[in-house]
Parts: C-alpha cells; sequence; structure tokens
C-alpha cells in the first residue's frame, strides 16, 4: 500500500485543484459590481503657476465613495471602470487666496479611470486581487461669498495602485475591501465654469481604505 500512497496523494489534490477551479469566485466571463464608502489621507498641495514658489501644502483626512465594474477577460486578468468622489474639508485662505466668513470650503475630487485587474488567488468564497487605474479627474468646488458667487474647476489625471479583498457571504452577494494608493494633478487651464484661482494647479497624493459590498452577475 505504501507504493500507492504518492500516487494516492497526487490524485487527491489534482481533484482539490479541480474543484477550486470549477468553483472560483472569479472567471472569465465574470462580471463585478462593487460599491463602498471609505476615507482617505492625502497631501492636498496648491500651486500658483503665475508666482515662482508659490507653494501650500498640507495634510487632510478626507471621505471617499466609489463605484467599480469589471469584466473578466480570463481566469486570472480582469478589466474594468472605477467612478469615484474623495471630499477634503481645507482652508480657502490658506490654499486658494479665498477669504470667506468661514475660511473653509469643501474640494470634490472626481475620477473615471480604467482598470485592470490580476487575481492571484480565488476559492469558491474568497477573491484576493492587485490593481492599477489611470485616468481623467477634477477638483471643484462652489459658493457665495458675500453675496458674490465664486467657483473653482480643474481637471487631470488620477493614477492608483492597490489590492482588493472579496469574500462572498452568498453564492454572488459578498464583502469587499480595498486598500490603495493614488497620485492626481488638476490644472484650471483650459477648463471652463472656473472664476477663481486662475493660474492654479492641485494636486492631491494619498492613500484610501475602503470597505463596501460587490455583487458577482455572471459567471
Amino acid at each position: 500500500m505504501k507504493k500507492h500512497t504518492p500516487f494516492v496523494a497526487c490524485f487527491l489534490l489534482a481533484v482539490l485543484f479541480s474543484c477550486l477551479a470549477s468553483a472560483q469566485t472569479f472567471n472569465k466571463g465574470s462580471l463585478l459590481l462593487s460599491v463602498s464608502e471609505g476615507s482617505t489621507y492625502a497631501n492636498y498641495v496648491t500651486a500658483n503657476n503665475g508666482i515662482a514658489n508659490d507653494v501650500v501644502q498640507g495634510g487632510h483626512h478626507g471621505t471617499r465613495d466609489p463605484f467599480f465594474l469589471e469584466y473578466g477577460l480570463s481566469k486570472h486578468w480582469g478589466i474594468g471602470i472605477d467612478l469615484g468622489t474623495d471630499i477634503y474639508n481645507i482652508n480657502s485662505s490658506h490654499y486658494y487666496g479665498l477669504q470667506t466668513a468661514t475660511n473653509s470650503v469643501k474640494p470634490f475630487m472626481s475620477e473615471m479611470a480604467v482598470e485592470g485587474n490580476y487575481h492571484f488567488f480565488t476559492t469558491k468564497k474568497a477573491d484576493f486581487s492587485a490593481f492599477t487605474s489611470a485616468g481623467l479627474s477634477s477638483v471643484t468646488f462652489k459658493g457665495n461669498n458675500a453675496d458674490a458667487p465664486y467657483s473653482y474647476a480643474a481637471s487631470g489625471s488620477i493614477i492608483r495602485i492597490g489590492g482588493k479583498a472579496r469574500y462572498y457571504v452568498f453564492k454572488r452577494l459578498g464583502i469587499v475591501g480595498m486598500l490603495s494608493a493614488f497620485s492626481s494633478s488638476c490644472s484650471t487651464k483650459g477648463t471652463d465654469g472656473n472664476t477663481l484661482a486662475n493660474n492654479y494647479v492641485t494636486s492631491i497624493q494619498g492613500v484610501a481604505l475602503e470597505f463596501g459590498l460587490c455583487y458577482r452577475i455572471l459567471r
């Protein structure tokens, strides 16, 4: 019997891997939806292009509210889209030279990016992946100062890298967690709707942690 033990062990391992492969939570043709909420910590930077060395920066916490859609190209690779908004609370006078009654504004950093995912470990319940995304971003805020309306609008690009972990509580519905690092740069040059800080570039680099729900529609 002992001489057959290695063959029996190999057969059992083959059966196990076959079962895991057929029961994977991510496959070619899978369509995944994710909605999450979380927090960010970023280095918020503004630079006045019209004045040399006029750069202001500082660390700020923010809130994040993204939506993800991904399609499985193969057993491990997927492509998707990332739509999200980060909200910060900053001193308008310090960063943009805008003095108001409160000197406080809430910039919205929005992004729309194409995302590539590599699913390096999947089982019947769990799915772990790494991703990189790149796309368009914008920074906007508006309000009224002594009945005089103001609006800041800047556009640019963003890149993001990170990892996701999904655990399916039911066959198609699960929970998702994501940790990422990002870098964006947005300029007012050539952007419609901007009425202040016409020479300002806003750059935001930081990290984000979020949790939410995921749903697998196909496969």
